[in-house]
């Protein structure tokens, strides 16, 4: 009988044990919670964000119940995830949070995040920003209903050089061979705040470089610091003059002769040299498309630019999504019309094609988020810029 106990017993204590191991590896595993427990709240939906002492004012704050989501007391990693309006957090933009339950990101961060986006700036764009939390080693990530914010980033431009108020082309590769005075047709147009352009006519394998004044050689004037035996499509410039030190070479053209577009940006003390059209400027210019009011109906006056000079047009005007061109005349169509120069020409801005026979070109531009928008066009340098 007693050895029958000690039986018993060795069998009761073998199955509370086994118990109070299975109890013990199921408080130690894991779970993913439940959709729709883990919650991103913010403290705002709507942000203009400012410039001014952006490093210290708090823009947005978003919090999030740091409970054991995970049925465990284990410790988690938080990250901010930020996309486009219509991205799938394929390549998010992510802030990692070390501790605590909320973040408040200044109008700085926020600013950052907004370009590296490519969140046009002063224009309101919506973007999606959700959490998400995983244990160590990354397991098991979970996400966080999606929040929409409406954000209008600030522009950081930062010019390299500063811009100055006129800018020529002079050389033996423009028609006045380092003469002067400097004739219009050789004067570049202010495109923006931080870029000038002209179409011109180059003779090939010659040079120019850029001065800021028609009569004389200026100081400073705008070359190259390159190696510059071959012809050259795009380059640094630098201002040499009596501040800087005397130096440099000229920018040597294009090996053929021909048409082409000259930029030069001061952002980036870079030039371009790209093949382009001359284009007259008609005597009227009008907006059309399905991101226009009259859609791709004859645009009417309400969408008739103003002429400002010999070469520019100006109009202030709504746009919605989609496609959009400029017309010679109050018509469904003419000829030429005016559109982009490639298929994917920047939102608040690009460069220009006439579309007339025999030589059909360009496509219809794309509008940036709706909105109403200052719309510049020049003839001269073949550019066209939106201001929101």
């Amino acid at each position: 009988m007693k050895k029958f106990f000690k039986i018993v017993f060795a069998i009761l204590l073998i199955v509370v044990s086994a118990y109070s191991c299975t109890d013990d590896s199921l408080k130690s595993v894991a779970e993913t919670p439940a959709e729709g427990k883990f919650l991103l709240t913010n403290s705002t939906s709507e942000i203009v964000l400012d410039k001014k002492d952006a490093d210290k004012k708090i823009a947005l704050t978003l919090n999030w119940d740091n409970k054991s989501w995970y049925g465990i007391d284990t410790p988690l990693t938080y990250t901010i995830q930020m996309d486009k309006s219509d991205g799938e957090f394929v390549s998010p933009e992510e802030i990692a949070i070390a501790t605590g339950n909320n973040i408040s990101l200044t109008h700085a961060d926020l600013n950052a995040k907004a370009f590296s986006l490519k969140l046009a700036p002063g224009v309101a764009s919506k973007i999606k920003v959700r959490l998400k939390a995983n244990l160590k080693y990354g397991a098991l990530p979970i996400y966080s209903n999606v929040s929409t914010l409406t954000i209008t980033p600030y522009n950081t431009l930062i010019l390299k050089y500063p811009m100055p108020a006129e800018l020529y082309l002079q050389g033996d590769a423009v028609p006045s061979n380092w003469g002067t005075p400097v004739t219009d047709i050789q004067k570049m147009v202010q495109i923006d705040d931080h870029r000038f352009g002209l179409i011109v006519a180059l003779t090939g394998g010659k040079s120019f470089a850029v001065i800021s004044a028609a009569s004389t050689w200026s100081d400073p004037a705008y070359v190259t610091m390159e190696a510059n035996a071959n012809p050259q499509s795009s380059g640094t410039f630098e201002p040499r003059g009596s501040a800087t030190n005397w130096g440099g070479t000229p920018i040597k053209s294009p090996a053929v002769s021909g048409v082409y577009q000259v930029i030069l940006d001061f952002t980036t003390g870079t030039y371009s040299i790209t093949p382009a059209v001359l284009m007259t400027a008609p005597a009227e210019l009008y907006i059309i498309g399905d991101a226009t009011t009259n859609g791709w109906n004859a645009p009417g006056n309400a969408q008739k630019f103003t002429k400002i000079d010999n070469n520019t047009f100006t109009l202030t005007t709504a746009l919605k999504a989609g496609k959009y061109a400029f017309l010679n005349a109050n018509a469904t169509w003419s000829t030429p019309a005016y559109l982009g120069k490639t298929d994917s020409e920047p939102l608040l801005g690009g460069n220009l094609t006439p579309n007339q026979a025999p030589n059909w070109a360009g496509s219809s531009i794309t509008a940036p988020n709706p909105g109403n928008y200052t719309i510049t066009v020049n003839f001269k340098s073949g550019t066209y810029v939106l201001k929101p």
